[in-house]
């Protein structure tokens, strides 16, 4: 023992290095023998697997055994002294310094500070140094050579955390080790005894192990620390590398160790904190989630397992090294917990990782520059990743793989020669595709050659397909999931996605083509990169569309870098012939088939451990390599028979009894699930095979387990009832997911006709509906949500119950009724709220489909059956519910996300009286409701926007959030494009031909009769102007190269370039050839274009004529590319091989150009491919004039002189939408998200969402190429019609709470009164001339109502209630009158308090009517002319009343108008928001014109009439300024004691959330509209600035006119007019006041 012990020092020479990073040194006891499963899992080097709980218990008992022999001299590397050698590397580890000590400064100002923080038994240097060589100490020897990272200052900060010091310490705990960073933070000194000076700039915090936690202590800490709280604030963000954030394990042996080592170690508490699961690790977590909003946080996490001694072990699981917090990037790194903070070169792949999500945050420091280097990061990896909608980790899918690999295997590939070819040719993009037979390992060569090329220092980047996984079978999602690859490994690229998260909906939503358009060849194709990009794509054969990727895939000879892509599948005569057909790049093929060499080593790795002779198990080896035939997967499955054999008769047995080839092989399989005799385990095997076979996705083993026990079927152990029960056809993979053995094994199974049960498709699809379905049916389901209790299965049967319903029986009634079931009950808003607590809106849209098409197959498939037998009624509730459900997504998904219960209380009181969700909800008590609204049915149109009743809209675009229309009056509206607000008014002056946005949606270009203007968006500023070239009127215009310049194409043949940079060169011709036309085709006649666009590349021009072929021009080389040459044959077509065109657009993606012919002819065409395809219309009065296409290119849309809109599936070419109107629509375009469409008719602005769109948006098939099907007359959904009618909208609104009434005015000139009881609303009044009605008031009493018109009368009736008669309500006329006002019109209507007289005010004066004698009383100039001010009522002088501007508030009589008393307002004046320095001098700066500016007044005066709250804002042509918010005692206003008032302003907090006050209840609550749309409450003078939601209004409710004219009365309820009528909203707003 004694010798064995002693000899054991000459293998520790490495130990230190484990000690010094924070795990405890392991002895090397001899391991006993254990032969492992073929199924489990290696890290990515280790030939034996152990697992850490078993592990730790044979370390502790080790260590019971070493403490009984003390009284030799033994040798614990790291943890005692027993040779001079070791204890000289302690204390040389121990010399490095302690604090924080500065490694590098830059020269001139820093742009950040990076702190780096060791981990247990670590050092301020040797940490971070592999092999403790310090050329190798990366923070101070690599870092500072980073061009951006050498702009930061780089320290290190070292504290006492050495377990192998005995005796007590002075810093014991975590929190003191935080103090000292904190103390060190503030007060610490550099190498020249100079502050640090901390605070300043940006810190970043880099940390290893307990690092990590001393960190997060340190952060809470500082921020309740005033020492501390400004430094604290400059932390932006953290990168923790193998921090256990729960805790490891591990810590309990540490502490063991140290209690019973030779050398009287004693127990440190800083070990017990590290604990899994303390109470100080879960309380320093409680505290850090709160916090971690505020930073950038990056997890970096070990996936290798850390050899000590001849133990391996994962120090820290994945699930302890990441937060899972919102906005968190994890990331793997190749690495045990050792070198995870250790690198060997700068080209170490992990180096890189680490480095790159350095740079990152350190470039976005140095582009803010030192005035603005605290703002924060406004976009990570996180919004990257939403963005792109990738939904798990790329990595599990190869760590899966990679944990099959047996080291010794796949490298022959390497030194394959064409695989050598490959790789040697760095200059150019080619495809290598590997193919070989089923099973024979080409997932795990994958995983080994991306392991591979990583380990060399390449990009790599990958995707395995998995038809057994419905999400991993689209081209759309291996490009997503790649480009977010990239993003985390490139800079650049990452850079340039994070410009797509302002103006691009999700890309999960766009189509192939688009995505592949905008991330790749618009994107990662114009980077350049130092070296080739690898692609490694696995399991070609599994995916949904080989010849869609095979071709997408060719386009990497775009890039300006080579890429290389290495692809995997079987030699199946499609992907041959796929690969065959590509000649835009080099394709290189490689057959994978010889890999017997492989399998032996495979074999022969899993057999060490069989009892026998060598010779025996070389004798099973060659049988089983003999008989696998190059088939890992053949030979995997005979290894398990062998293992399970128990003498060499019977491995010889169960080898000769496997039949050789796979097929032969599953039947062997099949044959042992035959054999099952009892029905429980029959029933429990197709159960279980049905889910690993028609899953939409592989279940977890959880899943599976609930699954189980809903049919009873629980299994002891899940594994060992799979081994048993199902043929070794189902496995649990590395990832705890179940499925098939292999895609093989499915398409077995499901030919198979010997099985002893039936796994047909049609009876598998309804038991995996019946069993996805039957959870949503339990009463107990909503409340497990409410307390966060979800069943482990919700996830997937809420999101894939509808995909099992297409493919089940609509003949059958079991499933009819029980759908009914779930539809007529309160169970389907449970699901509902689930899909949004999941944040899967799309799948209310599937649903919305699959009810859909169930009525549709059922309706369908009782046609020849007796009418009585007929569920008509059934079949109408899921039609009506198909259209509920999209509704639902498109009027409420945002509040749906927000706050998922919404879809119980809040949202069926909004919905129409005949929809199925207000039907299923009318029975429930609820303490809200909406009345008011006669509406039964949806409405498709969200709003009507005006740009004045003496103007006409001309041309409208849309981009991002923005919505621009141009009018007569040579000014443009631009509006947010969902709360509808007018954001800026933008006036040319000149007539606008037309405009554009900039593709970041910054700047926006308008081309007049004479000049082009550019405005700054942010501001409403003009920024440029440019005299125009003579004579020419612009058909397209777009901005160019990065946004600096605009292209023009005009009607006079011309394409023109215009610099923005540059003042002074003007509009240029682009190139003089372009457009120059071959007059010498017979029957043509050469005019001007009727319309000309840009490709959406901008590289080609369409141009239409009427009496010439349409033409495409190239603008780069300016040559023709085609004519459209029209087919003879068509209808109303001449014996002419072409025809003018009226009409003319791109689509988006594919290529081909659609337009109208004069004939009126809609026709799509590809210019390069020349398919040719005419929209055949039965509609032979239907004349289109304007056509456009959606940005996503799902659909386009045409529009005619009869005022009707249709849409149609571009792919199909079919009508699925109509809308019919009595005006003429002058323009039409489509929103970006391709979910609405606006079009102009007269001076207005229509927004439309209808059903459609929301449906193809969200089913649109993604995974297929998005290419014309030319020729098919496939619709993709029935057509539905609509007639657009404009309702009568309400432009004023009075109400009285005392007499219960409300009135209202309409545009035409009609005042209705309704009674708060909503009875039928009457009219008691109506303009003479018909114009509408502009303001409106009542007397608190209700019994006298004024109104004036646009045309400036004033109208004063008398309210009476009125008997036996059948109208409840009357009128009679009191005084009606043509006002003569000053400057600026009417501005306000207002009662006296006795309803004597009535004051109407004007901007710069007032006068006072008597309606006894109806003439004016007095008149009152104003006392600071043309601005504007708010009269009210005199909160508590009942005779005085008063005028408030935003800078005074001046009193006045009723009597005579009489001045009173003036206070000045003791207020800060509004400050114009800070602009951007613009690019040019100052002495170039084109100025903005004149622009007068104005303030909005509005004054709230509590229901008491102790407050008022005054809100004012400044506005001029061009913006709106922040409104300003203020509070005003009415105490200050009682007596003319003082001059000038201090009002109080609302906390920050509030005024961020704030968007319109609505009304102060009781004494100090205050009501408001958030700018979520949100009702709030918030009571003045509480100390917490939350205030409390109440509920919400549709989105498609509010816009500016609207949200102007909401009443609150005084028991809360809340009026809000919605086209034409008024909404009586009643809550809970107005108790417990």
């Amino acid at each position: 023992m004694f010798k064995k012990l002693r000899n054991r020092k000459n293998k520790s020479q490495d130990v230190s290095q484990q000690q010094q990073d924070g795990i405890p040194y392991r002895p090397p006891i001899t391991p006993v023998p254990i032969p492992p499963s073929p199924y489990s899992r290696r890290s990515s080097d280790a030939t034996t697997t152990v697992q850490p709980e078993e592990d730790i218990r044979n370390v502790e008992r080790q260590i019971t055994q070493l403490s009984e022999v003390s009284k030799f001299e033994i040798v614990l590397p790291g943890l005692s002294t027993g040779s001079s050698k070791q204890r000289q590397k302690s204390q040389d580890r121990r010399a490095d310094p302690q604090g924080l000590t500065v490694l590098y400064s830059p020269i001139n100002s820093r742009s950040a500070d990076i702190v780096f923080v060791h981990g247990l038994g670590g050092s301020s240097r040797q940490t971070w140094c592999k092999n403790r060589d310090l050329d190798l100490f990366w923070p101070q020897n690599w870092l500072p050579k980073e061009a951006e990272i050498s702009s930061a200052r780089i320290m290190t900060f070292g504290y006492n955390a050495h377990f192998s010091t005995s005796g007590p310490n002075s810093i014991s705990s975590i929190a003191d080790f935080a103090k000292a960073l904190l103390y060190d933070m503030r007060f610490g000194k550099d190498n020249d005894a100079q502050d640090l000076a901390m605070g300043d700039v940006p810190i970043v915090f880099i940390v290893h192990s307990l690092g990590g936690l001393v960190f997060k202590k340190a952060y809470i800490a500082g921020q309740s620390d005033a020492q501390y709280q400004s430094l604290v604030k400059e932390i932006r963000a953290v990168l923790f590398l193998s921090t256990p954030h729960r805790g490891s394990n591990l810590a309990l042996v540490l502490n063991r160790i140290l209690t019973t080592s030779f050398m009287g170690h004693a127990s440190k508490q800083y070990i017990a904190d590290l604990k899994k699961n303390s109470p100080a690790i879960e309380a320093l977590n409680e505290d850090f989630r709160n916090l971690a909003p505020k930073l950038q946080i990056f997890c970096f996490y070990e996936t290798l397992e850390t050899t000590v001694a001849f133990k391996s072990f994962m120090v820290l699981e994945k699930d302890s090294s990441i937060l899972g917090y919102p906005g968190e990037i994890s990331r793997p790194l190749d690495a045990d917990h050792h070198t995870v903070c250790k690198f060997a070169s700068p080209e170490d792949p992990n180096y890189k990782s680490v480095r790159s999500a350095l740079l990152t945050l350190i470039r976005n420091y140095n582009i803010s520059g030192p005035q603005n280097n605290k703002s924060n990061l406004t976009v990570d990896l996180q919004q990257v990743k939403a963005l792109l909608s990738v939904s798990g980790p790329p990595e599990d899918d190869f760590r899966d793989s990679r944990n099959r690999w047996q080291p010794g295997t796949c490298d022959s590939i390497l030194l394959t020669p064409t695989f050598v070819d490959w790789t040697q040719d760095s200059t150019s993009s080619s495809i290598l595709w590997a193919y070989a037979r089923p099973g024979s390992g080409k997932s795990v060569l994958s995983s080994y050659l991306i392991h591979h090329l990583k380990q060399s220092g390449c990009i790599c980047v990958y995707y395995f397909f998995k038809y057994l996984d419905a999400s991993k079978r689209s081209l759309s999602s291996m490009l997503r999931s790649i480009a977010f690859q990239v993003a985390e490994d490139l800079p650049e690229f990452y850079q340039a996605l994070t410009h797509l998260l302002e103006d691009s909906p999700q890309l999960e939503k766009l189509d192939i083509r688009s995505i592949w358009q905008r991330l790749y060849k618009s994107t990662l194709f114009k980077l350049n990169y130092a070296q080739p990009m690898y692609w490694v794509i696995d399991a070609l054969d599994e995916s949904e569309s080989v010849n869609t990727i095979v071709d997408t895939l060719s386009g990497i000879q775009a890039s300006q870098s080579p890429i290389k892509i290495f692809i995997t599948s079987r030699e199946l005569p499609t992907i041959t012939a796929a690969f065959d057909r590509i000649s835009s790049v080099p394709i290189v093929r490689v057959c994978l088939d010889d890999n017997t060499k492989d399998i032996r080593h495979y074999t022969a790795a899993q057999v060490r451990y069989m009892h026998g002779s060598i010779d025996f198990k070389q004798e099973i080896i060659a049988q089983i390599v003999d008989l696998a035939q190059g088939n890992f997967l053949w030979a995997e499955l005979a290894i398990k028979q062998v293992l399970q054999r128990h003498n060499p008769e019977d491995i010889q047995a169960a080898l000769s009894e496997l039949p050789p080839g796979m097929d032969a092989l599953y039947r062997r399989m099949e044959m042992n699930i035959k054999q099952l005799s009892r029905a429980a385990d029959k029933e429990t095997s197709r159960t279980i095979l049905i889910w690993a076979t028609f899953a939409r996705r592989p279940l977890t083993k959880d899943d599976l387990l609930s699954v189980l026990k809903t049919e009873n079927l629980v299994p002891l152990d899940l594994n060992h009832t799979i081994s048993e029960l199902c043929g070794h056809f189902v496995i649990a993979d590395s990832n705890d997911r179940i499925t098939l053995v292999h895609q093989t094994a499915r398409e077995y199974l499901v030919k198979s006709q010997d099985m002893p049960f039936s796994l047909d498709l049609e009876s598998s699809q309804e038991s995996l509906f019946f069993a996805c379905f039957s959870l949503f049916l339990d009463h107990k389901l909503r409340s497990k949500l409410r307390q966060k209790a979800f069943p482990s299965f919700l996830e997937y049967a809420a999101t894939s119950w509808s995909h099992h319903l297409e493919s089940c029986s609509a003949g059958s009634n079991e499933i009819l009724d029980i759908i009914v079931k779930f539809l007529n009950g309160s169970y389907i808003l449970t699901w509902i709220q689930t899909v949004a607590i999941l944040g899967q809106l799309r799948d209310l849209v599937f649903a919305s489909r699959s009810l859909a098409t169930f009525a549709q197959k059922r309706r369908k498939a009782d046609a020849p059956t007796m009418p009585l037998l007929h569920r008509d009624s059934d079949l109408t509730l899921l039609e009506m519910w198909a259209v509920d459900l999209l509704k639902i997504v498109g009027k409420f998904g945002d509040h749906l996300l927000e706050d998922p219960t919404v879809i119980y209380k809040y949202i069926p009181q909004f919905c129409p009286w005949n929809s199925m969700i207000r039907k299923t909800t009318s029975g429930s008590s609820s303490q809200f409701s909406v009345v008011g609204l006669e509406a039964t049915e949806w409405d498709d149109c969200l709003a009507r926007l005006s740009v004045g009743s003496n103007q006409q809209a001309f041309t409208l675009i849309t981009h991002g959030r923005y919505l621009a229309v141009s009018t007569s009056g040579a000014s443009l509206i631009l509006w947010d494009s969902l709360t509808l607000e007018t954001i800026h008014t933008f006036l040319h002056n000149e007539h606008i031909f037309k405009m554009c946005f900039s593709s970041g949606g910054r700047k926006l270009a308008t081309y007049g009769l004479k000049t082009t203007r550019i405005w700054d968006i942010s501001n409403g500023r003009q920024t440029y102007i440019i005299n125009n070239p003579m004579d020419a009127r612009p058909l397209a215009l777009s901005f160019v190269e990065n946004d600096t310049a605009l292209l023009a194409a005009t009607d006079t043949r011309d394409v023109f370039k215009l610099y923005v940079n540059n003042n002074t060169d003007g509009w240029k011709s682009l190139d003089d050839h372009i457009m120059q036309e071959d007059t010498s085709i017979p029957d043509t006649f050469l005019n001007s274009p009727t319309s000309l666009a840009f490709s959406p590349e901008r590289t080609e021009l369409a141009v239409a004529y009427r009496g010439y072929p349409l033409t495409i021009w190239s603008l780069e080389d300016a040559y023709l590319i085609n004519r459209c040459k029209r087919r003879v044959g068509f209808q109303k077509v001449s014996t002419s091989t072409w025809t003018g065109v009226n009409r003319v657009c791109w689509h988006p993606t594919s290529g081909d150009v659609l337009g109208i012919y004069t004939d009126g002819m809609v026709f799509r065409w590809h210019p390069i491919e020349e398919n040719h395809q005419e929209l055949q219309s039965t509609d032979i009065n239907a004349t289109p004039s304007e056509i456009e296409c959606s940005p996503d290119g799902i659909v386009f849309a045409t529009s005619d002189v009869n005022g009707a809109i249709k849409l149609y599936n571009f792919r199909h070419f079919t009508l699925v939408y109509q809308l019919s109107s009595e005006d003429i629509v002058t323009a039409l375009c489509f929103a970006p998200d391709g979910k609405r469409f606006y079009d102009l008719r007269g001076s207005h602005c229509y927004v439309w969402e209808p059903n459609a769109l929301i449906r193809l948006s969200g089913l649109e098939d993604t995974t297929t190429d998005n290419k014309s099907d030319y020729g098919s007359t496939v619709a993709s959904v029935i057509a539905s019609e609509v007639f657009a009618d404009s309702p009568v909208l309400i432009t004023a609104l009075a109400a009285s709470s005392k007499a219960g009434l409300l009135f209202a005015g309409d545009e035409e000139g009609e005042v209705r009164v309704l009674d708060m009881t909503c009875q039928p609303q009457q009219e008691i009044g109506k303009s003479a001339t018909e114009m509408g009605v502009d303001h409106l008031v009542c007397t608190g009493d209700g019994k006298y109502l004024a109104y004036t018109d646009l045309g400036g009368r004033l109208v004063v009736r008398a309210v009476e209630k009125l008997s036996n008669s059948k109208y409840t309500w009357g009128s009679r006329l009191v005084m009606n009158v043509k006002l003569d006002l000053q400057i600026g019109g009417i501005r306000q209507l207002i009662f006296s308090p006795d309803g004597a007289c009535i004051l109407v005010a004007s901007l710069d004066s007032a006068q006072l009517w008597s309606l006894k004698l109806k003439s004016v009383q007095a008149v009152c100039m104003s006392r600071k002319p043309g601005t504007s001010q708010r009269w009210i009522l005199h909160p508590s002088r009942p005779d005085h009343l008063a005028a408030i501007s935003a800078t005074t508030i001046t009193l006045y009589a009723w009597k005579d108008l009489a001045c009173i008393h003036s206070y000045e307002l003791d207020v800060l004046e509004h400050q114009p928001s800070a602009e951007p320095a613009l690019t040019r001098q100052a002495s170039r700066q084109p100025q903005s014109p004149p622009a007068e500016a104005s303030s909005h007044i509005s004054a709230i005066v509590s229901q008491t009439s102790d407050i008022i709250l005054l809100s004012t804002s400044r506005s001029t042509a061009f913006s709106t300024h922040q409104t300003r918010h203020v509070l005003i005692e009415t105490t200050q206003i009682t007596t003319p004691s003082s001059s000038s008032i201090v009002p109080t302003s609302l906390p920050r907090a509030v005024t961020a959330t704030l968007a319109v006050p609505l009304a102060i209840l009781g004494k100090d609550n205050l009501v408001f509209l958030d700018l979520a749309f949100w009702v709030c409450t918030w009571r003045l003078g509480a100390t917490s600035g939350t205030a409390q939601r109440h509920f919400f209004l549709p989105r498609d409710w509010v816009n500016t006119e609207i949200l102007g004219l909401c009443r609150v009365l005084d028991d809360g309820t809340l009026l809000c007019p919605r086209k034409g009528e008024v909404a009586v909203i009643r809550s809970t707003l107005g108790s417990g006041w």
